[in-house]
């Protein structure tokens, strides 16, 4: 499906909103994912009181010596933060440009993460959610945990 700048924008607040409203878990014994594509068939999820929002890429500088899958820097309501190209990062060959920006919270650290698009936010019991230890080489830093989908897919949690 082809995306305009108003539909992008239209999905990214609906999205954002979706989040606004499920942050309130505390105290339960479930997890909200949100659920994004680096335009390959795994399927991936982020853990979304980590994301602070979802938005447009925007215009990224790049700047020298920055770790393989960094694109560089950007500077979104007053926060200059690094843009990792999730996929770069990880070896996944896709050949396109992502304009997708996920911003999350990591151990203080605000950053963007380009991705191919966002899905959907779905709530999974904890108990369901597996500790991915020793399961992954390279990609094993960001890699903390898998979860099943009731179709029987397999999510791989940032």
């Amino acid at each position: 499906m082809a995306y305009t700048e108003d539909t992008l924008e239209n999905d990214q607040n609906d999205l954002q909103n979706q989040v606004d409203r499920h942050s309130s878990l505390a105290g339960t014994n479930k997890m909200e994912i949100l659920l994004f594509s680096l335009g390959s068939s795994e399927k991936f999820g982020i853990n979304v009181f980590k994301v602070k929002e979802v938005c447009h890429g925007g215009k990224i500088t790049r700047t020298p010596n920055m770790p393989n899958g960094v694109d560089g820097i950007v500077s979104l309501r007053g926060h200059v933060m690094p843009v990792l190209n999730l996929a770069k990062f990880m070896d996944i060959n896709v050949g396109e440009q992502f304009k997708t920006m996920m911003v999350a919270e990591y151990n203080n650290h605000i950053l963007g993460f380009l991705v191919q698009g966002v899905d959907r936010i779905i709530r999974v019991d904890w108990d369901k959610v597996r500790a991915a230890d020793g399961m992954f080489s390279e990609s094993g830093a960001l890699i903390t945990a898998i979860t099943e989908l009731p179709d029987g897919s397999l999510v791989s949690i940032l």
